[in-house]
């Protein structure tokens, strides 16, 4: 892939949402290619959601760059497949890695599908891109209010909701709103709960912590039901 012009911020470097799109696109392609994409998984009367996904960054690339990225499914039980990243410069030099978890959603009753019960031909287990266990974000002490976003069209994705990168986008604009967060982002992970829908009202709040790290969480509005978590460190 080449970094292209809108996916950059102010510093020319690619945006930390629009890389997760890069991510969601590569996966979405290898699964295609292994015969678990969108019309495979239609069929089945299903489709695949994020779950979890944490990304260490070595270097962001920027503007015009060329970037490799390679990815591969590393394992799964009754609901979470695991698939790795790991992206590199024209070089061979890392410039950041990552792990994710995805489930399929039954469309009709929008749980989650048994993956024993499904013949996806995924590896039972295979290697890691992260050094640490992939764990799921909890909730924190000490958010305060930041935003509150309605569910525009443009948000709404494939599968008739908000897509998992737009989250992302939310989270990092609310924190440049609470904090004047700024600099260079080292990690990035996102925990994903519910689902969202056009015309939903999301309130985004924040909490920083020690060591550049901050914290966001999305719940909705009118029921309080939170939506995702997110962590950084700048």
């Amino acid at each position: 892939m080449i970094v292209r012009t809108y996916e950059c911020q102010a510093d020319g470097s690619i945006k930390i949402a629009s890389l997760m799109q890069c991510l969601q696109e590569a996966a979405a392609r290898h699964a295609e290619q292994l015969g678990l994409g969108f019309e495979r998984l239609g069929e089945m009367n299903g489709y695949w959601v994020l779950s979890n996904l944490r990304v260490e960054i070595a270097r962001l690339p920027k503007w015009g760059e060329e970037v490799t990225i390679r990815t591969w499914p590393s394992g799964f039980n009754r609901v979470i497949a695991s698939r790795e990243f790991v992206g590199k410069d024209r070089d061979d030099r890392e410039l950041f890695k990552a792990g994710s978890e995805w489930m399929v959603l039954d469309k009709q009753r929008n749980r989650p599908k048994n993956l024993f019960h499904l013949d996806l031909g995924l590896p039972k287990i295979g290697a890691k891109a992260l050094s640490g266990k992939l764990t799921r974000l909890q909730p924190r002490h000490g958010y305060q209010d930041a935003d509150r976003v309605r569910v525009p069209y443009s948000s709404i994705d494939l599968n008739g909701h908000v897509n998992n990168t737009e989250y992302v986008r939310w989270g990092f604009d609310a924190l440049r709103r609470a904090f004047k967060a700024e600099g260079n982002v080292h990690s990035m992970q996102v925990t994903y709960l519910s689902e969202i829908f056009e015309g939903d009202e999301l309130d985004l709040l924040v909490a920083s912590g020690a060591g550049g790290h901050f914290h966001i969480l999305g719940r909705k509005s009118e029921t309080k039901t939170d939506v995702f978590m997110m962590d950084t460190r700048l």
